[in-house]
């Protein structure tokens, strides 16, 4: 009886946090303005007229394909950029929810973890790739179990298939489990598994969604982001600026000011440059080594963890050094290497010592946990607080004032591509980009054949500077073409007074209160052949 009434309590707390969770989040994303990349995925699933266009497209991106075939189905239903928020909610909450059913977390913790920066803010209000493949993970965390003879492996490598095909970092945690699973039975010194005709099949579906996802995510030659590895001299520093970003992913408090995304409170610390560096390097190999210890004594859990922060460091450090959003995946490590650890036993070690040592840090498990969990809980106030107050982009309001005075109809000119590509969403109509040089509704990253190099908004420091002269020398072309006056949208500087009174360009109006700096916009009319608009 007293089972069945802590059940029930278990169930009513999983399901009115649940329906909290949902309810705090949709007003957050109601209360989001998206930004490029969110809006990005979304135009190119509109504008495909097809899967098989949508895959040419894809292949530009870097990405692999889930998240962009669900995009591609609901706009089947519906153009509204809205829609991908509501179906982003819904991953989010699902994911919320297997997280306070299945996790062997106490209650306190689950919901300190849920309202957490990640899952409240960075991976909840902001529509990307990135939720769907933390659900994933949580539901990898459900099936995994000890008994290496009863795993329903299939289950797991149709999980781990589909993680690949979600971001870079998915497919990074995936390879690190799917390591895992292979060599475990090697850890446990019982190779029966080896013999079973699943298991290996399992290895062929994982291995299909592998190869699968670095065709779609490695762009073709001609792509403006094919990558390279950097390999430099400087390991050392290279890793530990790797490393030393852990501090902002476990310790996720932004300062408390408009354009707060990405940044840290460490800035608000009157230390010098150096110290603030070292500090953060100290206290980030802290924050990686403690879960570590707490979790070494059980050898599955322990070689997952280790695999994949390796995996993600090593990814950063030759490919993409990344930002907060992309760190975030060493916080989703932490914690799916503690669940994965309830599942098994702790070894003791042949030395005392060692156990007395390793008893330390799983005495101290939850106290680290809570924590942890408590510094998200409060960036994530923060964050949603400051999203609520200030517009993320510009690119709404920039959009809606367009609208509001009817030149939506009119030759549009961006200046840059991916900053504008956000008020093209919302307008729902293809730009003339004088950056690349072609209509567009989304960036494609292939060059055109009149372009010969790749230029971005942040080259420019003077008004005679090579980006502002072939941009505004490309949009006179495009407004002589058109032989028409051309609303032209600038993003993050006002064009210099000089080349306004040489181009005889009218200023309309500025939208500069956006978090993301880059997505404040500057309206301007370009007169056709000197007439007013």
């Amino acid at each position: 009886m007293a089972d069945m009434e802590r059940a029930g309590k278990d169930s009513g707390f999983v399901y009115i946090t649940t329906i909290v969770y949902f309810a705090l989040t949709l007003f957050n994303i109601l209360h989001h303005e998206m930004w490029r990349d969110e809006l990005h995925a979304w135009m190119i699933a509109v504008y495909s007229n097809s899967v098989t266009e949508l895959f040419q497209v894809i292949r530009y991106e870097g990405h692999p394909s889930l998240w962009f075939i669900i995009l591609y189905i609901v706009k089947h239903l519906t153009t509204t950029p809205v829609a991908m928020q509501i179906v982003h909610l819904l991953i989010a909450t699902f994911s919320a929810f297997i997280f306070l059913r299945f996790a062997p977390f106490k209650n306190l913790l689950k919901a300190l973890f849920i309202f957490g920066y990640f899952p409240f803010f960075e991976y909840a209000n902001i529509s990307r790739n990135y939720s769907i493949g933390i659900l994933l993970l949580f539901i990898f965390c459900v099936f995994f179990r000890k008994d290496l003879k009863n795993r329903n492996y299939i289950t797991l490598a149709v999980i781990l298939f589909l993680m690949c095909q979600c971001n870079v970092f998915s497919t990074i945690l995936a390879i690190s489990l799917g390591i895992t699973i292979f060599f475990e039975p090697l850890l446990f010194r019982d190779f029966s598994v080896y013999k079973s005709g699943r298991f290996f099949t399992a290895i062929f579906i994982f291995m299909a969604g592998l190869v699968l996802s670095v065709i779609i995510m490695v762009p073709p030659a001609d792509s403006f982001s094919h990558p390279s590895a950097n390999f430099t001299d400087n390991i050392a520093q290279r890793v530990s600026d790797q490393i030393s970003q852990v501090w902002n992913v476990f310790l996720p408090i932004p300062r408390i000011q408009k354009a707060f995304w990405q940044t840290n409170f460490l800035s608000y610390l009157p230390l010098q440059r150096e110290v603030r560096y070292a500090l953060r390097l100290v206290v980030s190999l802290g924050l990686l080594l403690f879960p570590l210890c707490i979790i070494l004594r059980k050898k599955t859990p322990a070689f997952y963890y280790i695999i994949s922060i390796v995996g993600i460091t090593a990814f950063g450090y030759l490919l993409h050094g990344g930002s907060l959003r992309h760190k975030g995946h060493f916080y989703f490590v932490f914690v799916s290497a503690l669940w994965i650890s309830d599942y098994y036993r702790t070894n003791e070690f042949i030395k005392p010592s060692l156990n007395s040592f390793f008893n330390f840090f799983e005495r101290n498990r939850n106290y680290f946990i809570t924590a942890i969990f408590s510094f998200g809980l409060i960036g994530a106030l923060i964050a949603n607080t400051l999203d609520y107050l200030y517009p993320f982009s510009a690119s709404k309001e920039t959009a809606n004032y367009i609208k509001q005075h009817s030149l939506q109809n009119m030759p549009i000119a961006s200046l840059w591509a991916f900053p504008s590509s956000g008020v093209s969403a919302y307008l729902d109509r293809a730009f003339y980009n004088a950056e690349h040089d072609r209509m567009q509704t989304f960036t494609l990253l292939k060059p055109t054949t009149k372009r010969k190099e790749d230029v971005h908004s942040s080259e420019f420091d003077s008004v005679g500077s090579p980006v502002w002269f072939s941009g505004i020398t490309n949009v006179v072309t495009y407004r002589n073409n058109a032989k028409a006056d051309v609303l032209l949208i600038v993003n993050n500087i006002r064009v210099p007074d000089e080349l306004i009174k040489h181009y005889g360009l009218i200023a309309l109006k500025e939208f500069t209160n956006s978090i993301v700096k880059e997505e404040r916009y500057f309206l301007y009319i370009m007169p056709y052949a000197g007439t007013s608009p």
